[in-house]
């Protein structure tokens, strides 16, 4: 994409949308300085001031920082740093552990179906290691531990999508989940949750993705359903 002459109509916003746009195409990529203004404004044939405020603008949307003494730069997004901001939203909410659950029905179930199609061989061991580790716990009465070992797994699931975002997500919420998942297994019991994730074993490694998603729904949607029931049980005791 090369820069155009700005047409002396909603010159401002031909100017923003014109540099917005050669962000989104990747024409200026992150990190990368943009021409100083004297030059943007001679190749735009319009005013400085006109690219200052598109810049302003660009500036305010979180697109580019402007450094002093050294110019205008593609903003680097950082994807962890910005999503860490989900951590203290979810707690500030008063309601994190149903819009945790909530999400992570939304989420699993088609990342479930993203393992089938990506998960590799070794990722598939790694699930089995888990699942025996959940066996150990289960044997040594360790709930804690049944518990952690149940997060790891659908950390791992997540993992095998090979989507950052998913990945990164999931793995700024654990803290939130796994200061739930203990409850939850002791209301549903350990044989149930150990048989939800050996059905998705199965189902990944017979690459049968209609199967994992739909054993994976019904292994979440238990899970908020049980949640609702310890919060009702626990209104109920807070009320007597």
């Amino acid at each position: 994409m090369s820069i155009k002459p700005i047409k002396r109509v909603n010159v401002g916003e031909q100017v923003f949308d014109q540099l917005k746009q050669m962000i989104i195409d990747g024409e200026w990529k992150q990190g990368d300085k943009l021409p100083s203004e004297n030059a943007l404004a001679d190749m735009l044939g319009v005013s400085r001031i006109t690219v200052r405020q598109a810049l302003q603008k660009l500036g305010t949307l979180g697109l580019i920082e402007t450094r002093l003494g050294e110019g205008s730069f593609v903003k680097v997004i950082d994807i962890s740093e910005n999503m860490q901001a989900l951590v203290p939203a979810v707690y500030l909410s008063g309601q994190e552990t149903e819009q945790v659950f909530e999400f992570r029905q939304i989420i699993d179930v088609e990342s479930v179906r993203l393992a089938v199609r990506r998960g590799t061989q070794e990722d598939i061991e790694e699930l089995k290691k888990i699942h025996k580790k959940m066996l150990q716990k289960k044997d040594e009465s360790d709930s804690l531990g049944f518990a952690v070992m149940d997060t790891e797994f659908h950390f791992k699931i997540s993992q095998m999508t090979r989507n950052p975002l998913i990945i990164k997500t999931n793995e700024i919420l654990r803290e939130v989940i796994n200061s739930y998942v203990t409850t939850i297994i002791e209301k549903m019991g350990w044989d149930l949750a150990l048989k939800y994730h050996g059905k998705i074993i199965d189902a990944i490694i017979a690459k049968d993705e209609k199967g994992a998603v739909e054993v994976m729904r019904e292994h979440l949607e238990n899970n908020v359903k049980y949640i609702e029931e310890i919060k009702c049980e626990s209104s109920i005791r807070t009320t007597y």
